[in-house]
């Protein structure tokens, strides 16, 4: 796939730390990167702000940035770019006319606003990604923002015109919506972080002995929130902060805003315990950050903040603002603490009750590690992002779904229906199973646990839920959509000789426990299919997996019943006719594979399908995860 990306203030290869150097330098730059990596051919097309700058300059394998004539060739504040647009978008056209890409994902509105302009004629697809919008700006920063008078009203006209939106965070859906967005061309994919980089082991910066260390990072501009830090540190005695970011150190003598934090210092009586260090390097910044009893990051607003999941990465507890991107990233109570923005006095507080706990420390930065690693990894972020590309390069050539109004209930006395009647009813069943579609993909993304430790599914059902049955197993141990690793299941009902054999012997409500208590080991899933609930050799096998330490989940009709009550977990399909259940039951289960699917790809970049002669052999799973334990049953049935 051949990607460019528009990213016009915002260079990858830019140092961090200045007023228009920060977050999205960092997103533009692993997400080329990491799809260069993935096979994908990737242009970054940026602003030239050196007239010493090659035309292109490498970036990473697959990767290449792209410096457009657009302007004067010097540094120009973000905010006074908008004139120099056209000529961006007019080398843009000429580029692609002469190498088109398959789709264009802009960064920051007035990429969005050329590369639609650019794109316009040469009918390319256009995802737009914010960052931040205009009218969160204006809300927050009033008077003081600087940003052209034009911004919302072109935000509105990219929102309407690009083929797809990727919003980083939830907070984020909602604005663009009330804008005028369409939700079904809106799509949340994080930002990232770098888990090689930003790890609990490494180098810490060293630190004075006898004080306690709070952190901020980030560019030195007033709403980033460093002078509400300083104001909290007059409340917090023996507690040190050191703030990175802004100009390289030697410069920050001549930085107004490094001026106004020194003065406020000063004036609350801390400036002994504040000390700015300027520009770092990525590498330090993750010493530093390993070295702090906490991060700080508390600004009045942000789009959605980069550096908490850095502090996390590292195993350091976050104090943040409950604004933006951190409501979604930093777990309050869990891995940080959330303050209201611009309030000193909470954040004194909040630190106050935190840094001398050290037990409370230690565990959110166990909690932050965990939670950055399994959502935040930069290679599950880029899969997400293809994923959206992938959708909006296929849409021309889709079929419009077409709305289609759905029928009430079409019940008729004893007869059987007709088939109109019959889709009609699926389609209202259908509409009834969206709500467990979340859940149905948490079953996935725990599956993908178990199955990617070394353990296994069982499934078991009767007629045609012995089908559905054999067919969730068929898509595990072969494959669903995507290539990827087998991955091991069985269906009890499958050897025939066995099932015979022990109906024959120990009776049939034996047939299925039996071979749970040969083929399950604790901690494996057992998914038991019945549109009763009612089958007694379903229920004695779900008995024999409790018993034996197995998770077990069910798929049901609409009654109460006895396999949903004994199960962890149930999902009772609310059609009251069996074979519209079942026909449920297979969408859940489709569903469910796809969860699996997506969690491992987003998890293990794809690889190319090998012969079967030249696949090593897996090694042995050193240890099983206990996600599914039954010590964490909750017997809970949706309803």
């Amino acid at each position: 796939m051949k990607v460019a990306m528009v990213s016009e203030h915002a260079s990858p290869l830019a140092a961090l730390g200045g007023v228009d150097a920060g977050g999205q330098n960092v997103h533009v730059a692993a997400l080329a990167a990491e799809m260069g990596r993935r096979g994908a051919q990737v242009v970054v097309h940026t602003r030239r702000d050196d007239p010493g700058l090659p035309q292109r300059v490498p970036l990473a394998p697959g990767a290449v940035v792209d410096h457009v004539p657009a302007g004067p060739a010097a540094p120009i504040p973000k905010d006074e770019l908008l004139p120099h647009m056209e000529a961006f978008a007019a080398d843009l056209a000429a580029q692609w006319r002469e190498e088109r890409p398959d789709v264009v994902h802009a960064h920051f509105w007035m990429s969005g606003h050329a590369a639609l302009m650019a794109a316009r004629e040469l009918g390319i697809p256009v995802v737009q990604t914010f960052h931040a919008l205009g009218v969160v700006k204006r809300r927050y920063q009033g008077e003081m923002d600087t940003s052209p008078a034009e911004r919302i009203a072109i935000e509105k006209e990219i929102l309407r015109r690009v083929d797809h939106v990727v919003a980083t965070f939830s907070d984020e859906v909602f604005e663009l919506v009330r804008m005028g967005g369409a939700r079904g061309r809106l799509t949340v994919v994080p930002c990232g972080v770098d888990l090689d980089l930003f790890t609990p082991d490494g180098r810490r910066a060293r630190r004075r002995p006898g004080r306690r260390r709070i952190v901020c990072v980030g560019r030195l501009v007033e709403r980033k929130g460093v002078g509400n830090a300083i104001s909290a540190l007059a409340a917090l005695p023996e507690v040190e902060l050191v703030v990175a970011g802004g100009p390289p150190r030697a410069q920050l003598d001549r930085d107004p805003e490094a001026r106004r934090l020194r003065a406020l210092a000063q004036k609350a009586g801390v400036a002994d315990r504040v000390e700015l260090r300027g520009r770092m390097g990525r590498a330090d910044v993750a010493a530093l950050l390993r070295s702090a009893d906490a991060a700080v990051c508390v600004p009045w607003y942000e789009p959605f903040g980069i550096v908490p999941l850095e502090a996390m990465a590292c195993g350091t507890p976050v104090v943040a603002s409950a604004v933006g991107g951190m409501i979604d990233s930093v777990v309050d109570g869990v891995t940080g603490v959330h303050v209201p923005p611009r309030d000193p006095e909470r954040l004194a507080e909040a630190l106050a009750s935190l840094l001398p706990d050290a037990e409370r420390r230690a565990a959110c930065g166990r909690a932050g590690v965990e939670r950055a690693r399994r959502r935040y990894g930069w290679p599950r972020v880029v899969a997400a992002t293809l994923d959206v590309y992938a959708r909006v390069v296929a849409r021309p050539r889709r079929q419009a779904a077409g709305g289609v109004r759905a029928a009430s209930d079409p019940r008729r006395f004893a007869l059987v229906p007709s088939g109109a009647d019959h889709l009609a009813s699926l389609r209202d069943a259908l509409a009834e199973l969206e709500p467990d579609v979340e859940r149905l993909e948490l079953w996935g993304e725990r599956l993908a646990d178990v199955l990617t430790a070394g353990g296994r599914v069982l499934a078991v059902g009767n007629g045609g839920s012995a089908a559905q049955a054999q067919h969730l197993t068929a898509e595990l141990v072969g494959r669903y959509r995507t290539e990827r690793q087998p991955l091991s299941a069985i269906c009890l009902h499958g050897d025939t000789s066995s099932l015979t054999a022990i109906a024959n012997d120990y009776g049939s409500e034996e047939a299925f426990a039996r071979q749970v208590r040969a083929h399950g080991r604790p901690g494996d899933v057992l998914i038991a299919l019945s549109t009763s609930g009612r089958s007694a050799n379903v229920v004695r096998a779900v008995e024999a997996a409790n018993a034996l330490g197995l998770a077990t989940w069910a798929l049901t009709g609409a009654e109460p019943s006895p396999l949903a009550d004994l199960c962890d977990d149930a999902l009772r399909m609310r059609s009251g006719d069996a074979a519209t259940t079942q026909e449920l039951h297979l969408v859940a289960l489709h569903v469910l594979c796809g969860a699996v699917d997506r969690e491992l790809a987003l998890r293990i970049p794809a690889a190319p399908a090998e012969p079967a002669a030249a696949r090593p052999p897996a090694e042995p799973a050193r240890r099983r995860r206990a996600l599914l334990a039954p010590t964490a049953r909750s017997r809970q049935v949706v309803r």
